[in-house]
């Protein structure tokens, strides 16, 4: 049995030059622009189940740390503290019901910080601002991990 040999013809170099296109083509729409601007940003972010003490020592116009390398930073712009409830089974009638947690508050803090605002993210240093993540707040006297849950 005899080997065929391949012969690259004119219409493989239409497909590979159509594949680069798509490549190209693809990779410019999906691409981050880079255009960033810097902008007040305004989030809130949610501390649950603190000692009343922590939302006691927490005020309005505090410097606070917004990450571990305590470079990037923010201002509180508002405190609210609330009682903290937990959901739980009642096993004798089926029923969940909501319990307050004694000496226990779900600490609600306001912050404004300057960030970078690409298409992607907002950043304020190296620190990404998105609904959902993560995030320490450390100032004075306080240190508490919590969920950022809005932003303007």
């Amino acid at each position: 049995m005899e080997k065929v040999k391949a012969k690259w013809t004119w219409i493989d170099t239409v497909i590979v030059l159509v594949a680069a296109a798509v490549l190209a083509a693809g990779a410019y729409v999906l691409k981050p622009s880079g255009i960033s601007e810097k902008k007040k940003v305004t989030f809130t972010v949610m501390i649950a189940e603190k000692d009343e003490e922590v939302a006691a020592a927490m005020n309005e116009g505090d410097k606070v740390i917004l990450s571990l390398t305590e470079r990037d930073s923010g201002t509180v712009t508002a405190v609210k503290a609330e009682p903290s409830k937990r959901l739980t089974y009642n096993s004798i009638d089926g029923s969940y019901d909501y319990i307050n947690i004694e000496n226990k508050e779900d600490i609600y803090v306001t912050i404004e910080a300057d960030c970078n605002i690409t298409d992607t993210a907002a950043m304020t240093g190296s620190t990404d601002i998105k609904v959902g993540k993560q995030i320490p707040v450390r100032g004075k006297g306080y240190a508490a991990n919590g969920y950022i849950i809005s932003m303007d």
